[in-house]
């Protein structure tokens, strides 16, 4: 569980985990971050009790 202050958006949970967790990506603007199980921008504002999922940038494939 991470607590952030009241009017927190997704940009400021990022930035948070981001600071807490500096390896985890080098672009904290690249993760896709997914709010109760949808799709948000880094604008959207969060709201007490909300699940958070943070997806770093993958890629890769076949050849």
């Amino acid at each position: 569980m991470l607590d952030l202050s009241e009017g927190a958006s997704v940009k400021t949970l990022v930035d948070d985990v981001c600071a807490a967790y500096p390896h985890l990506t080098s672009n904290p603007d690249s993760l896709v971050v997914a709010i109760n199980q949808e799709y948000q921008d880094h604008t959207f504002p969060l709201n007490d009790g909300d699940e958070a999922a943070l997806i770093p940038p993958v890629s890769g494939g076949a050849k």
